[in-house]
């Protein structure tokens, strides 16, 4: 039986992904401060997460944080000296991606889950570039595999080649989730990540419910938390009434779009459920970046996922 090749907005290729290194440097250091090697006084980094390191004491300088005063040293010396502190390298930066069936989908660009792996692959370059360590847990339904965040090209190949592995098999084994995947991700993610660590979700989740968002909120409370919900156009709204030809690249089937009613209901079943999910994350502390297939993805890297 022959290998199926499948094009690479249904399935990307690992090439693809290590192509993704050369943009890597410039993905969000554009748009970003950049953060000084010394930070004191009243001067906070921008990367949020990210844990601080006592550095050395040096005399006060106008412009300095009060609350950064050594008061010990300023007792003995009788002169003000300030703390000095160095960001901490090697943060452990997890990319956390669902690979389930309903990621598995598209109409215009490339399927929801290529949309979440090139995100994956900008983004884990560009820790890689920043010395910080790269793992993840791949998921779909009640099925998880951790990566173990490690440093240097090593972590990042490791995420990709698993990654891969992941949305193949879930692209040509297309059984019913079980529920409850959301809730056992959740509790691993507790487990493993540390304060001060970066989770990324990439997912579109349509079956996150209380008690996953029970644990992702004790998540953000000691993890710089980032949701990206990956969307597609046609979740948003759909074609005008007609009968449409879908194919996953190897079989096709046909969409009948009956009336206008059809397209409204579909439309307020995704702005109540992205409403929903908004306001569960501003309530929470937890980035909320939404991405649709067909958003220009450098400019996400660059805009929207710096402004948080």
């Amino acid at each position: 039986m022959s290998k199926v090749v499948y094009p690479d907005n249904i399935l990307i290729s690992l090439d693809s992904l290590l192509a993704l290194r050369f943009r890597a440097a410039n993905n969000l250091s554009k748009s970003r401060k950049k953060t000084s090697a010394v930070i004191a006084g009243n001067y906070a980094s921008p990367i949020r997460g990210r844990g601080m390191d006592f550095s050395e004491v040096r005399l006060y300088q106008p412009g300095d944080d009060v609350r950064s005063i050594d008061w010990r040293v300023t007792a003995r010396t009788s002169k003000a000296h300030t703390k000095l502190y160095t960001e901490e390298r090697e943060r452990p930066v997890l990319f956390v991606v669902d690979t389930g069936s309903n990621m598995q989908f598209g109409t215009k660009v490339a399927f929801k889950s290529v949309i979440a792996a090139r995100l994956v692959g900008s983004l884990a370059w560009s820790a890689m570039v920043h010395g910080d360590r790269v793992g993840g847990i791949m998921f779909s339904g009640k099925d998880h595999e951790e990566i173990k965040p490690a440093g240097s090209k090593r972590g990042v190949l490791k995420l990709f080649r698993k990654m891969l592995e992941w949305n193949k098999a879930n692209l040509e084994n297309r059984n019913a989730e079980t529920a409850g995947g959301y809730v056992d991700v959740a509790v691993r993610i507790k487990r493993v990540a540390r304060p001060g660590s970066v989770v990324y979700v990439f997912s579109d989740f349509a079956q996150i419910d209380q008690k996953a968002e029970r644990y992702f909120s004790s998540i953000s409370a000691h993890c710089e938390l980032i949701f990206v919900n990956i969307y597609d156009e046609l979740e948003k709204k759909a074609p005008p009434p007609g009968r449409y030809l879908i194919s996953d690249g190897q079989r096709f089937e046909k969409l009948t779009v009956a009336n206008r009613k059809f397209s409204h209901a579909l439309r307020k079943e995704f702005e109540k459920r992205d409403h929903e999910l908004k306001s569960y994350c501003i309530k929470n502390g937890i980035r909320l970046l939404s991405v649709c297939t067909t958003d220009d993805l450098q400019q996400v890297l660059r805009v929207k996922l710096a402004q948080g």
